[in-house]
């Protein structure tokens, strides 16, 4: 199917379908990544430290990645001109490389850092109903805030 061709419902399943796609699922390389994050961000943490902790952080359920995904792929919907759009979702590397390089932005964004705290703490309350209260996530949670704002870079309380 050329881009020319391409519906607007076909433009937003193929951005969903691209960011989807190259979010990683490996379990190696998750933990690799949050004891970076906790080496980036901890940096006074040994390195048996971060590992403990970044096995403490909860999965998240793939749903939320999807609810992502299509807000992402609706505010493109608004934004560009659905020319421009057919064109990047044409299937090539390149314009693939660029919607996830995009929807990291996207994420990155004020709005999203929003939504994505309100989804989490949602999360946190449904955890908390099905675990109890000594839930790990809650707890690493609650440590990272306390060590973050400790440094001045978490969120003040």
């Amino acid at each position: 199917m050329s881009a020319s061709s391409l519906t607007p419902d076909q433009a937003r399943a193929h951005l969903v379908a691209t960011v989807l796609r190259h979010l990683s699922r490996d379990a190696g390389r998750r933990t690799e990544a949050l004891e970076e994050f906790m080496a980036v961000t901890l940096p006074d943490m040994d390195e048996h430290g971060a590992r403990v902790l970044s096995t403490m952080v909860p999965q998240l359920p793939e749903s939320l990645y999807g609810k992502w995904a299509a807000m992402f792929a609706d505010r493109l919907q608004e934004t560009v001109p659905h020319e421009h759009l057919a064109a990047l979702c044409d299937g090539s590397e390149d314009n693939d490389a660029t919607i996830a390089l995009v929807y990291v932005m996207f994420m990155e964004s004020e709005k999203m850092e929003r939504q994505v705290a309100e989804d989490l703490h949602a999360l946190g309350i449904v955890q908390d109903g099905k675990n109890g209260p000594g839930d790990a996530g809650a707890l690493l949670g609650a440590y990272l805030r306390a060590r973050l704002t400790a440094r001045g870079q978490g969120p003040a309380q």
